[in-house]
């Protein structure tokens, strides 16, 4: 009798741990994915359809800054980059961008946390699908 009630007990303690690392882990990737802090810090018109935008999350005290870049077409507002998906997530905010066409060149040193060399959006009612060649020098 008093096996079962123990047996029963532990299996309600590890449901109820198990609940509190589920909930803890979503509620971490939510609150780290969110860019409601960001500001935007970089303008730059890399061709005719193509323009850069940098926006940055101070890390604070402890963390370094984290620079989301964004190509998209002329305009933006720091609202509706929010709800696009960054092409590079880098701690540094001095990559030297250039383009020509749709072809878009990028060169960085620092840590990249994120990279997709694949984003669309539409310039002037023409879907552009901008080439990304990334060049990246790592430092320790």
């Amino acid at each position: 009798m008093h096996v079962s009630t123990a047996i029963k007990w532990l299996h309600r303690l590890t449901t109820i741990l198990l609940l509190i690392i589920v909930a803890g882990y979503f509620s971490y990737e939510y609150f780290m994915k969110s860019r409601s802090d960001d500001r935007l810090v970089i303008t730059k018109e890399v061709t005719e359809n193509v323009t850069l935008y940098v926006t940055q999350y101070g890390g604070g005290a402890t963390a370094p800054d984290v620079y989301r870049y964004y190509l998209n077409n002329k305009n933006q507002t720091i609202e509706q980059l929010r709800e696009n998906k960054p092409f590079l997530v880098s701690d540094n905010g001095n990559a030297i961008i250039s383009g020509y066409g749709n072809n878009v060149n990028v060169k960085l040193s620092g840590r990249i946390y994120s990279f997709s060399n694949l984003t669309m959006f539409y310039a002037q009612e023409n879907l552009v699908i901008p080439v990304i060649n990334l060049t990246a020098i790592g430092v320790r």
